[in-house]
């Protein structure tokens, strides 16, 4: 299956569809090619931030959402390099700001999302070294309509430059459209189809044979 084809199982608003695209590559592949490893990849970290979404596990879902900006921004490494190891930042932050930040309404920089994704994932905190150090703000995280008073009361502390809050929701649907982007520029660059590729073949799973 091509990432052409993953890109349209993610296209869905609902992830009931590329669930059962997951089980299907999951229950007959017995030796699954770079390009279907790679789609089962994402469809596999897609549903599962949608799942704790939808039951309203916020926290663990940004771990997860981060966790896949590290995945795909370490697909963007050439095929020399075997790890990720004093380059996890730099492939994060290139992965975001090609395919996120330039492309969303939200206000954050990729600097801000890599501290956002340090304090969350090594101490579920939003404060890192990057806001401690003032190189970037704080994020906080809302979700559902706000009251008008509690709107102006972010706003409030927002224009104080140290905190930014975004919504989860937006975020992930940024992050979602950032996959989608992603996919179409492997369809239309060899360079970065055979990096991504490459990388493809190590990508751990679960496979289940019938």
């Amino acid at each position: 299956m091509s990432a052409k084809a993953a890109g349209e199982n993610l296209l869905s608003t609902s992830y009931a569809p590329y669930m059962l695209f997951y089980h299907l590559i999951m229950a007959n592949m017995e030796h699954p090619t770079r390009a279907e490893a790679l789609s089962a990849g994402i469809n596999d970290l897609t549903i599962s931030i949608k799942l704790l979404l939808d039951n309203r596990h916020t926290v663990p879902a940004l771990m997860v959402l981060y966790g896949s900006i590290d995945f795909f921004g370490s697909v963007l490494r050439p095929e020399t390099e075997v790890d990720t190891v004093g380059k996890t930042r730099q492939y994060f932050k290139k992965w975001v700001e090609h395919y996120m930040v330039g492309q969303s309404h939200l206000a954050f920089t990729p600097e801000e999302l890599w501290g956002a994704r340090c304090g969350l994932l090594h101490a579920r905190t939003a404060s890192s070294k990057i806001s401690r150090d003032a190189k970037g703000r704080e994020l906080h995280y809302t979700r559902g309509n706000l009251p008008q008073e509690m709107q102006q009361k972010l706003k409030i502390v927002s224009s104080k430059g140290k905190k930014l809050f975004i919504d989860v929701d937006l975020l992930y649907e940024a992050f979602k459209k950032g996959i989608e982007r992603f996919l179409a520029n492997i369809q239309n660059d060899r360079n970065l189809e055979k990096r991504a590729l490459h990388h493809a073949s190590k990508i751990l799973g679960v496979w289940r044979y019938v």
